[in-house]
């Protein structure tokens, strides 16, 4: 391997709060070691990471503007897959010494591969790519802690988070370390792993794990390594850009932080604008820390379609002399442009291809072939069920974020499975895959609805529907704010027989406003407050999902019909198929806040209401 040659970090004893807070004579001792210990040397150390591959093995679809033929043109390019990704990163090996290869959580859940198997062959891919570290994201609990157990089995490196405690959890006791300490020749480097305290509202079940406050934690551990003479320190977080950002400000001793959980695309404005993407900062964004110090602060999007690449130098004390960045765009050579695909040896496709390139961030790699015959096996059973004919063609493609987002359509399947019902929310979350146009596949609908969630009826009255929207914008401001806090990019719940406005400037309680009732066939009218209506949602919007406690804790007649949603979104295109080709409806939310109007709530103040949350949720 290219890279320097890293110590296993050693097993620590227990997963619990007594085994991370060191007693006061282990500490003394431990900081009697450190004083004997060598003198510390300067490091040169290149980090390459990524973060929220959600079970991308294959290459991903996304669309880039780019300028070829002397205009504008929108092409379709392939990004990512494990196979480029091993490509990249051996180009990064190959041209640095001492190359830390990390993952910021959230591994799994996305794809077929992990519906169908489980997480295995994404912990295979991930330990074929060399990792020295990956921190726990909150979609490793989506099936529970007995297979996030059996997932960490099969790890070959170590899996990270200071502030969950697992001790008390059978099947994850002392398979989650709060930090590991890698060495490059003689220096060690320490690398501290946190999950977004919100895990336990997101996911499934989280068993008797505890989700700590990640301060504290983090604080806690940076103690622990600079007790053992380690003075450079990593912190490996899933837990937003936002709130990565906040720790950088307030968490002393940390160097770096890798994070995730927010999907953030960070770089050069201009070179990503010439693309026809906007990041959120720039990379690494650097930020100043209790101490004076600068904090780099990095992420690098999602799915594996960006290999974030980070070189810095230490002094022998442990301070940052110098960085440089090179984030690149992990692309393809195949391109597709108004739907047809690009020849790579014609003149159209070497212009496209040149003019990605030009962009300075994207590059074009090929692929593993040691990758691509590891994942050959996994791909042909997928491929078998993946290419089943709905019967149904999309007439346009519709995608998440935009006008056509799937979800009205999703939420018009379960009113349609469910007649009884008056109203049905989808949470945009849940959405996890853009549904393009053309003939629709099985496979399609699994990875736009892929968490098996059953559709669950409950009788509530008007007021409390509004509370749920109400909860819903809460718990994004609070946990997951949208992307530079823009107010006008909140969607959290798509509905059908509903329509309402968002006015996210508004304290808790007046955000949701002009409920109006829409059946398919009548009258639209204004939402009584006093009436019952029936709501179709799913049974993790209804447990209390992405904060929805006024559902959790309805307690009116109420019925998880056992009908899948994957299903039941493609029984209703079938039958929207028969009629002919589907469009996306028109969104049922408007979003009252004018272009410009300011950012949202600072960073401190969410973390306090989420804190608040939490425990009401508990």
């Amino acid at each position: 391997m290219p890279h320097a040659t890293k110590s296993r970090p050693a097993q620590r004893p227990g997963s619990g709060m007594a085994a991370r807070l060191l007693p006061a004579l282990a500490l003394v001792m431990a900081l009697a070691l450190a004083a004997c210990a060598a003198p510390r040397q300067p490091l040169s150390l290149t980090i390459a990471h990524m973060n929220d591959t959600h079970s991308a093995l294959e290459p991903s679809d996304e669309n880039l503007t780019v300028d070829a033929d002397g205009q504008r043109q929108i092409v379709r390019a392939k990004l990512g897959g494990m196979a480029r990704l091993k490509t990249a990163l051996d180009e990064v090996r190959a041209g640095e010494k001492n190359v830390l290869t990390l993952h910021a959580g959230d591994a799994v859940q996305g794809t077929l591969y992990f519906n169908v198997f489980q997480g295995a062959p994404e912990f295979e891919f991930l330990n074929a790519l060399g990792l020295d570290a990956m921190s726990l994201g909150n979609h490793e609990f989506d099936r529970g802690p007995a297979q996030l157990g059996r997932m960490l089995a099969l790890a070959r490196f170590p899996v990270l988070s200071a502030n969950i405690d697992a001790s008390e959890e059978p099947a994850l006791a002392g398979s989650i370390r709060p930090y590991a300490i890698l060495r490059f020749g003689a220096e060690p480097v320490g690398v501290i792993g946190s999950t977004t305290p919100s895990t336990p509202l997101m996911t499934k079940d989280v068993g008797r794990a505890r989700f700590l406050d990640p301060a504290p934690a983090i604080r806690a551990a940076v103690a622990q390594l600079q007790a053992q003479g380690v003075n450079k320190i990593i912190l490996l977080s899933h837990n937003g850009y936002d709130a990565d950002q906040e720790l950088a400000k307030t968490v002393a001793g940390l160097d770096v932080i890798v994070g995730g959980h927010t999907h953030t695309l960070l770089g050069d404005r201009a070179r990503l604008a010439s693309l026809g993407l906007k990041p959120a900062g720039p990379y690494p964004t650097v930020i100043q820390g209790p101490e004076g110090a600068a904090v780099l602060v990095v992420q690098a999007w999602k799915w594996g379609e960006v290999l974030g690449v980070l070189s810095m130098s230490f002094d022998a004390e442990g301070r940052i002399t110098g960085h440089s960045a090179a984030p690149r765009l992990v692309a393809g050579d195949g391109f597709r442009m108004g739907g047809v695909a690009l020849d790579p040896a014609s003149a159209d496709g070497k212009a496209v291809r040149a003019a990605v390139e030009a962009s300075g961030i994207a590059r074009v790699y090929p692929e593993n072939p040691a990758m691509l015959a590891k994942l050959a096996p996994y791909a042909a059973k997928i491929a078998a069920f993946q290419n089943a004919p709905l019967g149904a063609t999309a007439a346009k493609d519709m995608i998440r974020g935009t006008a056509t987002d799937p979800g009205p359509l999703v939420a018009d399947a379960y009113l349609a499975k469910m007649p009884g019902a008056q109203i049905a929310f989808v949470g945009a979350g849940g959405i996890r895959r853009d549904l393009l146009a053309g003939p629709l596949t099985q496979g399609q609908i699994m990875g736009v609805l892929p968490f098996g969630n059953t559709l669950v009826t409950l009788d509530l009255s008007g007021a409390q529907i509004k509370d749920a929207l109400e909860d819903a914008v809460e718990f994004r401001l609070t946990t997951r704010p949208p992307e530079n806090n823009d107010p006008n990019k909140i969607v959290v719940v798509h509905t059908a027989g509903l329509s309402y406005v968002i006015r996210p400037l508004q304290p808790k309680g007046k955000r949701i406003a002009d409920l109006v009732l829409r059946p398919a066939a009548g009258t639209a009218t204004p939402l009584d407050m006093t009436a019952t209506y029936r709501l179709v949602t799913n049974s993790f919007l209804a447990g209390g999902g992405d904060g929805l406690t006024t559902l959790k804790n309805a307690v009116g007649n109420r019925v998880d019909t056992g009908y899948i949603e994957h299903d039941v979104f493609a029984e209703y295109l079938a039958a929207l198929g028969a009629k002919g080709d589907i469009s996306p409806p028109p969104a049922r939310v408007v979003i009252e806040a004018p272009t410009g109007a300011g950012k949202l709530r600072s960073s401190l103040e969410r973390a306090a209401e989420r804190a608040e949350l939490l425990s009401r949720a508990a």
